[in-house]
Order: structure tokens, then C-alpha cells, then sequence
């Protein structure tokens, strides 16, 4: 199974970056090994949803709704997303929907998350002291308590970090959107002041890479400073931009498009946002504390050995070396 993920997760890499999308002539499934192999991974994954996608069906059990709103998973035995997904929808919910939730639950959530842990790793090993102060946060907020979604809350320094590495580092640093009818899009700062005419059926490409590192939009846009999403940033001449202010979205947990104007879109925006945004970012959040709570993290080689490979996500050419010290001071 996990073989079979990983295969799925290279194919959407390599459908995302090659110039011709051979895939769709016909017979390519059962001519080209690649694809070949592709549909046989599918069909491991789709068969092994299905199967736990039954069971979760066949073994629900209550059936009012405000009953299950208030029911503690923590303390079920085969507690997961699914089940959640599956009692809150009901008996009628849709098999195909359900599998398609999971699938981008596990497909497109598997890489992204992994990937912007790395980054975080490796921004923090070439910052000691903002790692000791992410480490001092952890300690002040956790003590010897269990990690708990109040506790969350307090960590602030943490959350910033995993959403400075998100700017750095978006996963996937490209968006891609077909106009379905024809359009003029706005010229932006320093562009055609007509805007730029977009017929129906044209693919856009959103380059949230250069778009997070804009001089226009971010001071210091290649440096490594969480606490930038603190500071409210007046709009100094950039044409249809309104500055950055965290008080737009008073109680979010992360800084997000709204906060930034959309200068910040880790996940996207608007109807086709990344649905999945909140739970990449908690599940970030839990990793890089559990890790900064144990460990201490130096780079094993140089930053400029880490060599970048862009797809569907930025990774690492040959991983991320480290070396890991047990921290002897953790309580």
C-alpha cells in the first residue's frame, strides 16, 4: 500500500511538469510501463479505501446528529478521519466521494506536509537561536502535559515558524487554474493597465514561489523571520494590494490570504482553496513540537549542499541530513 501511494504521488508529479499529456492518448495505460504501473498502484489504493470504507459504514451506529457533534473519538477504538467522515454523512453518503476525500487526505497530504516539515528542519538548523526560542515556547506551554488543541493555541511562535517555511517553501510552489469563460485579468503592479485578455479554456499559472518572495510585497522576502506575520504592512504603491494586517481575520490560528491580501496563499483562495489547509497546518504544528521537544537539530553538511528539486513539491534532491541530540534538559 505504502508502495503504491508513493507511485500515485510520482505520477502527479510527473503529469504536473511534463510538456505533453501522453497519458490521455489512447492505449497509453496499457502501452507505456509507467502508466501501466500508475493504474496498478490506483487500483491497490481504491481497493484498500473501498475495503475500510465498508467497514466504517458497516459497523455505524448511532445516527442522531447532534449525538455524534458531541461524541469523543479520543476514546474510541477504531477512531480515524473516516469514521468521523462516515457518522457525520450517514449511511447514504457516497462511496466515490468518500474515496476521493481520503485520497486527497492521503495522496495530497502526505507529500505536502512532508515536505514543509523539512523546509521548517532545515531553516531552523541554519537559525539556532530561533530554534532554542521555539524550543523555550514549548517548554513554557507544555511543561510535562500532554499536547492538546488548547495547548495549540499557545504555541504561537511554532505555528509561525510552520507558516514562514510555507512562504518560503509553498507546497506545491505553482497553482494552476482554467478559465471557463472568457476574461480580462488586471494588470497588476507595473503591468498593462488594459489587463491582459484570457479566452475560455486557458490554463493560468500562479507562481506562489516568486509570489511569497516578492520585494514589493514582503521586506526581507529571503529571510527567515516568523515574527513578520505579526507586523501590519501598509500598502507603499502597489497597485490593488492592500498591505498586510492580521487584525482582517481576528481568531485565526495561522495567517492566511485574507490577513495578507493574497500575498499569501500557501493553500490557495476563494471556492477552489485547499480543503484540507487547516489540518496540514495543525499536523505541522504537533510534528515540529513533538520534534523540538526531544531534539536537537544541526545540519549534517552545508545549507548549500541541500539541493532543491521542484514538482508537484519542493523536496530535497537526496533528503535532508541531520544529526538528532537527545535533549538532555526536557523534563
Amino acid at each position: 500500500m505504502l508502495n503504491a501511494v508513493y507511485g500515485a504521488l510520482f505520477e502527479a508529479e510527473h503529469r504536473s511538469t511534463f510538456y505533453v499529456p501522453y497519458w490521455k492518448f489512447p492505449l497509453a495505460r496499457w502501452l507505456v510501463p509507467r502508466q501501466r504501473k500508475f493504474h496498478k498502484d490506483l487500483k491497490v489504493i481504491n481497493d484498500c479505501l473501498d475495503g475500510l470504507i465498508r467497514n466504517a459504514k458497516e459497523t455505524r451506529q448511532e445516527t442522531d446528529v447532534e449525538k455524534l457533534q458531541q461524541r469523543d473519538y479520543s476514546n474510541l477504538k477504531d477512531a480515524s478521519l473516516l469514521r468521523f467522515l462516515v457518522d457525520m454523512r450517514g449511511d447514504d453518503v457516497d462511496d466515490r466521494q468518500l474515496r476521493d476525500d481520503l485520497m486527497t487526505m492521503l495522496i495530497a497530504g502526505h507529500e505536502t506536509t512532508a515536505a514543509v516539515l523539512t523546509w521548517a528542519v532545515f531553516l531552523l538548523a541554519q537559525n539556532p537561536s530561533k530554534m532554542k526560542k521555539a524550543q523555550a515556547e514549548i517548554e513554557q506551554v507544555l511543561g510535562q502535559g500532554k499536547l492538546t488543541f488548547e495547548l495549540i493555541k499557545q504555541l504561537k511562535y511554532i505555528r509561525l515558524i510552520v507558516v514562514e517555511s510555507l512562504r518560503l517553501y509553498p507546497q506545491p510552489p505553482l497553482l494552476i487554474r482554467r478559465s471557463l469563460k472568457p476574461d480580462v485579468l488586471p494588470g497588476g503592479h507595473k503591468g498593462d493597465k488594459d489587463g491582459y485578455a484570457i479566452p475560455s479554456g486557458t490554463d493560468i499559472f500562479v507562481s506562489v514561489y516568486n509570489l511569497h518572495r516578492s520585494p514589493y510585497l514582503w521586506d526581507n522576502p529571503n529571510e527567515f523571520e516568523p515574527e513578520r506575520f505579526l507586523v501590519k504592512r501598509n500598502n507603499e504603491g502597489i497597485e490593488g494590494w492592500s498591505g498586510f494586517d492580521p487584525s482582517r481575520s481576528p481568531g485565526a490560528l495561522y495567517p492566511n490570504e485574507i490577513i495578507s491580501d493574497f500575498a499569501f496563499l500557501p493553500f490557495g483562495g476563494g471556492p477552489r482553496k485547499c480543503v484540507g489547509d487547516q489540518f496540514a497546518l495543525m499536523e505541522s504544528t504537533i510534528a515540529l513540537t513533538l520534534l523540538l521537544q526531544n531534539f536537537d537539530v544541526e545540519l549534517r553538511g552545508s545549507p548549500e549542499e541541500v539541493e532543491l528539486v521542484t514538482g508537484a513539491t519542493i523536496h530535497t534532491k537526496n533528503g535532508l541530513w541531520c544529526r538528532l541530540k537527545k535533549r538532555s534538559d526536557v523534563h
